[in-house]
């Protein structure tokens, strides 16, 4: 039985409702398949997709059958950090001389997003978008397409900015419904992750942002410095006295944008 008739095996057990799956073909597996009643094959199985992500970030190339996660960030493993860039964007952007340090700073402050970046055409923002600018419907019917030829299954990333029950719960039935095996991790964006809004400036977003932002929590730490109440202080330390020579235990500051316990 060939990956195709497989489908058709499917619908027959869920029930044409439960399945909704594209049959559409281009080359002749039927006379494949008779082929193989005669000849035999060699392998039960012949095909999977797995996860590259190290090994597409060493050679240059996209992550398997996913969407660039990023154009610019850093990767942590086990040989270290590195930054990881988007070739073919950097050549786009070279083509259109746009290419230089205010860009480089403009993609760091964005989390490696071209969208909210004024200066870059249109058609280089839609063919350089994210994962998690991507719906994440589309990415299910791509791997659907892709299912019905591969008698094994794939490793597919899913990518949520901002998940819900609803919005998983719709993403998943659909993943069912179009035959998929098998999906892999779900990614989605921090709890701490910020909208950042765009100025046409000619030296970078980036540039212009940072020392607004760092005034800002300056202000606001001095401001609440002087709204210091030592009454209040002294009442919580009343209790949760510390033994004699123990050290005050860490804790989450909102004054910590970078904790990585809220991310």
């Amino acid at each position: 039985m060939l990956l195709k008739h497989a489908l058709h095996k499917l619908s027959q057990e869920r029930g044409e409702r439960y399945t909704v799956c594209d049959y559409s073909q281009t080359l002749d597996w039927d006379g494949l398949r008779q082929k193989i009643k005669k000849e035999g094959i060699r392998n039960s199985n012949v095909m999977a997709i797995a996860p590259t992500a190290t090994i597409s970030n060493i050679i240059g190339v996209s992550q398997s059958i996913e969407p660039t996660y990023q154009n610019l960030f850093v990767k942590s493993n086990l040989s270290g950090e590195f930054t990881v860039v988007n070739p073919w964007l950097v050549e786009a952007l070279k083509r259109e001389n746009l290419w230089d340090a205010a860009m480089v700073n403009d993609l760091k402050y964005f989390d490696g997003s071209v969208k909210k970046i004024d200066r870059i055409p249109e058609n280089i923002k839609a063919l350089y978008s994210t994962a998690f600018e991507i719906e994440p419907h589309w990415l299910v019917e791509a791997a659907a397409r892709r299912q019905k030829w591969i008698d094994q299954a794939q490793s597919v990333n899913l990518y949520m900015s901002e998940p819900s029950g609803k919005k998983l719960d719709n993403l998943y039935k659909t993943a069912w419904s179009r035959g998929l095996k098998t999906t892999y991790y779900l990614r989605s964006l921090g709890a701490t992750h910020t909208e950042k809004n765009s100025t046409p400036v000619d030296q970078g977003v980036a540039e212009q942002t940072s020392t607004v932002v760092g005034s800002a929590s300056q202000n606001e730490v001095q401001g609440s410095l002087s709204n210091h109440n030592p009454q209040t202080t002294q009442k919580a330390g009343d209790d949760f006295e510390l033994a004699k020579g123990q050290e005050a235990p860490k804790m989450c500051s909102i004054l910590e944008p970078d904790c990585e316990a809220c991310q």
